[in-house]
């Protein structure tokens, strides 16, 4: 376990502790744990952080994963009598990109980030906040807590399950099954957009050519991406073969 951990003086911050609590719905034990989280790597080092954990990419690997594991136990729970493939699709519209990014807005984590300035935050930084947001709370005051938090913060405040369940964003689906219905070849080209990033590019080729682009922080994303880019062109009428 990183040293960060085990730091012997707690670190304090009575206004972050104060905006974290009514974001929380709790005090944070660990308040460096959260201003970790809060640090992409972009940003300068706090004093508070210190051993081999300098900025929030450890905790958002972790949040990743727990956060799935929240909103898959809530939608098991939620839709007793639902299929494995309902159940995938539906958290598949929750964590997502574009989903946690909105997600992060709204909670206003914009304000809690630490970076030089608000304009150079990106989507990406939000998304990322978020998730170590949920690691943090997980390290910080276990499983029950993060439970509590994407009930109470996701669920109930800013997502309405009974509306979700109906809305199609899948756009990768539906231009595949686009093209089987009118037989006409499509083909994905993703890959890393270089070596050192971590954004990936996919370009849309419909019967040979290129129709959209996607950029994305995986695979799945920026072809979800070009796919949508796709249809919209394709509805507009703004597309020849």
């Amino acid at each position: 376990m990183s040293l960060f951990y085990r730091q012997k003086k707690p670190c304090k911050d009575k206004l972050l502790t104060f905006s974290l609590k009514k974001l929380l719905g709790f005090k944070p034990k660990s308040l460096s744990l959260y201003i970790l989280a809060l640090t992409p790597k972009s940003s300068k080092v706090h004093p508070c952080i210190k051993g081999f954990d300098l900025n929030n990419e450890r905790l958002e690997f972790l949040g990743d994963a727990v956060l799935d594991a929240a909103i898959s136990d809530l939608l098991f729970k939620r839709f007793p009598s639902a299929d494995e493939g309902f159940l995938t699709q539906m958290r598949t519209k929750i964590v997502n990109g574009k989903k946690l990014t909105e997600l992060a807005k709204k909670l206003n984590l914009s304000e809690l980030i630490s970076i030089k300035s608000k304009q150079n935050i990106t989507e990406r930084i939000y998304e990322d906040a978020f998730e170590a947001l949920i690691g943090a709370i997980y390290i910080d005051r276990g499983y029950k807590y993060v439970k509590q938090f994407v009930l109470q913060k996701i669920m109930v405040e800013h997502i309405d399950l009974n509306k979700l369940r109906f809305v199609d964003n899948n756009f990768k689906s539906r231009i595949i099954e686009w093209s089987q219905k009118y037989k006409i070849p499509i083909e994905f080209l993703t890959e890393a957009s270089s070596e050192s990033s971590k954004e990936f590019v996919s370009v849309l080729l419909i019967n040979g050519k290129t129709i959209s682009k996607g950029t994305g922080i995986s695979k799945k994303t920026a072809e979800q991406i070009a796919s949508e880019k796709a249809l919209a062109k394709i509805k507009e009428g703004n597309f020849t073969l």
